[in-house]
């Protein structure tokens, strides 16, 4: 401010006359209209450094921060999005379907053919597979004198949902379930 003359304003930087003058927390003279952030919706109080100027408005830091900062939309990360949500219960009814189509028609769950008494085993009640589509579903083995297959749920969270089952060797249910394979020896043997 020069002697005698009268401050300037930080935000407008237009000479600020004592009537219409405010105080600012940081003790400088603003205009009575450049005292708040002019952002819609935000009042806060601006200081001689918490001004942003942005396309002719002066905003407070928080709305500038707002503005500026890069903005991620959808959901966050490691959550799935509503199109691969949709997309996965779609695959899930279908798998549903496909499985009450192979029990009344008495096809092979894996390769979806027909199956007849003679080259079939019936794992569980209503799923049926040819000798040779038996496999651990997570090892791919087929079974053997020490390795028989057990059925387990394909989801142990949806308890309420209808049971889909899948055939596993006695080492990948242990590791799946947590238990040993020796307890499971003594459970089943197929």
């Amino acid at each position: 401010m020069p002697w005698g003359g009268a401050p300037k304003c930080p935000a407008c930087e237009k000479t600020v006359y004592p009537m219409d003058q405010a105080i600012a927390a940081d003790r400088k003279a603003f205009h009575l209209r450049c005292i708040k952030c002019q952002t819609f919706g935000c009042s806060n109080d601006l200081t001689a450094r918490s001004l942003r100027r942005y396309d002719g408005y002066i905003i407070c830091d928080k709305c500038h921060d707002n503005i500026v900062h890069n903005k991620v939309y959808g959901p966050p990360e490691g959550q799935e999005s509503l199109e691969q949500r949709r997309r996965r219960e779609e695959e899930e009814r279908l798998a549903r379907e496909r499985a009450e189509k192979s029990r009344k028609e008495r096809r092979c769950i894996e390769c979806d053919k027909k199956t007849f008494p003679d080259d079939s085993e019936e794992l569980a009640p209503g799923l049926f597979f040819h000798k040779v589509c038996m496999k651990c579903k997570e090892c791919k083995r087929a079974p053997d004198d020490e390795t028989p297959l057990m059925m387990a749920p394909r989801e142990t969270d949806d308890v309420f949902g209808p049971p889909l089952l899948d055939p596993y060797c006695k080492f990948c249910y242990a590791k799946l379930f947590k238990m040993s394979a020796l307890a499971i020896q003594e459970i089943v043997t197929i």
